[in-house]
């Protein structure tokens, strides 16, 4: 596909897109939101990964034939092309091709980027709640995730704890000083003026914090 024609392609893309939020079908714009997301640059490769988590699910066929594309571009030196892949894996890759980038996903953990360690945090929550038993052999890594230097990323690793501590309370009751002092630090707004609301600190953050303790404290009162 050269250039002219992939340029052609995104702007038809966005039109599909546009046609499909109002009702009407464009299935045959599928394999082509593929392709451009396989083929063209950083920004048409965008409206590929944007169109294809759009139209496609987690059953559907065509997305083996994105799997490839996925792999190689979490390998990519790109930041770009890593949080698109990181992006479209925490919304729809389906428990069959867990295996195949799990790996990937792990190691983005350490990156040095916090907006990588983040989506990677949010994709292994993903994986977590449709295949938990292949995950099981990274909760530690999950610890680390909490213990970020970045509020960003710990804040991604409470969605994992929240079904966690769900699960099984007593497993996570040494984590009780780590939340109580997060939640201390939050409402203390010791967090980036980013992360308030109508100048309360991190409400969000606020909420999950509490209903993490208020599990963790349950038919325990100590």
């Amino acid at each position: 596909m050269t250039d002219s024609r992939t340029t052609q392609m995104k702007e038809l893309m966005v039109r599909t897109i546009y046609c499909e939020m109002l009702g009407y079908e464009a299935t045959f714009s599928y394999i082509h939101a593929i392709k451009l997301a396989q083929q063209g640059n950083v920004l048409e490769k965008r409206v590929g990964y944007l169109a294809v988590s759009l139209f496609l699910n987690e059953s559907h066929e065509l997305l083996l034939l994105l799997v490839n594309t996925v792999l190689k571009d979490l390998q990519s030196t790109n930041l770009i092309e890593v949080c698109m892949a990181l992006t479209v894996v925490s919304q729809m890759f389906p428990k069959d091709m867990i295996p195949a980038i799990l790996p990937l996903v792990e190691e983005k953990l350490n990156h040095s980027k916090e907006i990588i360690r983040r989506k990677a945090v949010l994709a292994l929550y993903k994986f977590y709640l449709i295949a938990p038993n292949q995950v099981q052999h990274i909760h530690n890594r999950f610890r680390k995730a909490l213990c970020d230097k970045d509020p960003g990323v710990m804040s991604a690793s409470l969605h994992i704890y929240l079904q966690l501590i769900q699960e099984n309370p007593e497993s996570y009751k040494d984590l009780t000083a780590s939340f109580v002092t997060i939640l201390k630090q939050v409402v203390a707004g010791k967090l980036p003026m980013d992360f308030n609301y109508h100048s309360v600190p991190a409400p969000w953050l606020q909420i999950q914090l509490l209903r993490i303790l208020s599990l963790l404290g349950k038919s325990d009162q100590r």
